[in-house]
């Protein structure tokens, strides 16, 4: 069987040619790469072992979350990027997944983003019950930078949306860099869709219709009231664009941007009187956001609603309203965040790399331990049911009463079958003459 070869392209490479936040020592590859280096990744074939771990899955519907961690660190391109998204579905469906690592989810991730698979990943990150992968703070600040740097502002909106549902932006150069990317995402005119999140297209008039499908209707004990959380339900674009930006600006510790970044994101997550009392409060917001808020205020259908009149009328009479560029002011806070804290995010990360490994050992050995204990017990009742059966054997005389009484009480003694109420048998009268004969009788 001839395997076909696919020309992979080349991994991408951070040089520090390319404009970024943050600076090319924030990859951190020694340490990265030196993972590579330990004994338990150093002897792992990826191909025997993804064979090994589907083997598994499908004769026992279980692995351990060390061998998936081994799978997942394994990954030096993005040859095996199929393979690892569908082990990591079939993880998350056994027992095992508690016990799963944070390195896993780490080396997806920045597998993922160092080559471009952005639709991937957010569909990975999107389905949180599914995949289980959640960006830390280290790739989410390496996934924003990388994508505001490459003006991919759709995918680090998307991202930052991603963050607001976990709500975690506690970190400043997340937070920075996330507010940058919504803003120019919004700024660049009509939002779109997001691409895991548009909604199904709707058959032209003329067109042929598909058969429909015949509808099974399942008896039910009870249904559940229909609610809307109004947080991980919402699908809509703009309402979780809007609402990101409404809790960047929770987040903000500048006034100008928190006032115009919770402003914008109310106006696009349709909550307007909260944008009035907002408003009301009388802080200080940057003009440049109040000029995109009437632009998008202006989109909405209704425009006779009483709230929407509300808050037309209430920015028109805005009173602090700055004139600083507000993208200025976004790259200050960026370049500022990145300059107090890029050092000890270095340090840290350096520090949870080595860790990990010593981690991914450690379980190694607790599983290998596990894996003997296991062989020792079936070992040990093995040799209990050879010495049982010899020892019958040798005693069979001595003890052929007693086993004769275990064969009697292992014989299993079925109730008689019924086959119906029996008839009662004729009851033959003796003295019966037929007519006939009676009749033959009385002429002679």
């Amino acid at each position: 069987m001839l395997k076909q070869v696919l020309r992979v392209p080349p991994p991408f490479r951070w040089t520090p040619f390319r404009r970024t936040f943050l600076s090319d020592a924030f990859l951190c590859r020694d340490s990265w790469q030196s993972r590579l280096a330990t004994p338990i990744l150093a002897k792992v074939n990826h191909e025997a072992l993804y064979y090994e771990l589907e083997q598994k899955f499908q004769q026992k519907a279980k692995v351990s979350a060390i061998d998936i961690d081994i799978y997942a660190n394994k990954l030096v391109d993005d040859t095996h990027i199929d393979e690892v998204a569908d082990l990591m579905y079939k993880f998350r469906l056994t027992e095992e997944t508690s016990r799963g690592l944070p390195s896993t989810q780490h080396a997806i991730a920045r597998t993922y983003i160092e080559h471009s698979h952005y639709g991937e990943l957010i569909e990975m990150l999107d389905n949180r019950i599914g995949y289980g992968v959640f960006l830390d703070e280290y790739t989410a600040n390496l996934a924003l930078d990388r994508l505001v740097t490459t003006n991919e502002f759709k995918w680090g909106a998307r991202v930052a949306t991603l963050l607001a549902l976990q709500e975690d932006f506690t970190h400043p150069i997340t937070r920075s860099l996330a507010t940058y990317a919504c803003y120019r995402y919004v700024k660049g005119g009509e939002i779109d869709h997001f691409d895991d999140l548009k909604p199904a297209p709707v058959p032209v008039e003329g067109e042929v219709k598909k058969k429909k499908k015949e509808e099974i209707k399942v008896r039910v004990k009870f249904l559940r009231n229909p609610y809307f959380d109004d947080h991980f339900d919402l699908r809509d674009s703009k309402q979780l664009l809007g609402k990101t930006l409404y809790v960047l600006g929770l987040n903000s510790e500048v006034a100008v941007v928190a006032n115009s970044c919770k402003l914008l994101g109310l106006v696009l997550y349709g909550k307007y009187e909260q944008a009035v009392e907002l408003i009301g409060g009388g802080g200080e917001v940057s003009g440049e956001i109040v000029e995109l808020a009437k632009v998008y205020l202006a989109q909405v259908e209704n425009q006779e609603d009483e709230s929407v009149r509300k808050l037309v009328d209430a920015m028109q009479g805005l009173g602090k309203v700055s004139n600083d560029s507000f993208e200025k002011v976004l790259l200050d806070a960026i370049n500022k965040s990145v300059a107090e804290h890029e050092t000890p995010q270095i340090e840290a990360q350096k520090k949870i790399y080595t860790e990990w490994c010593e981690l991914r050992q450690q379980r190694l050995d607790e599983e290998m331990a596990r894996l003997q204990r296991a062989r020792r017990i079936q070992e040990l009742e093995r040799v209990g049911r050879e010495m049982e059966q010899e020892e019958q054997k040798l005693w069979f005389f001595e003890n052929e009463d007693k086993i004769e009484l275990q064969i009697d009480s292992k014989k299993v003694f079925y109730p008689k079958r019924w086959f119906g109420k029996k008839k009662k048998p004729r009851v033959i009268d003796e003295g019966y003459v037929p007519p006939e004969v009676r009749q033959r009788q009385s002429q002679q």
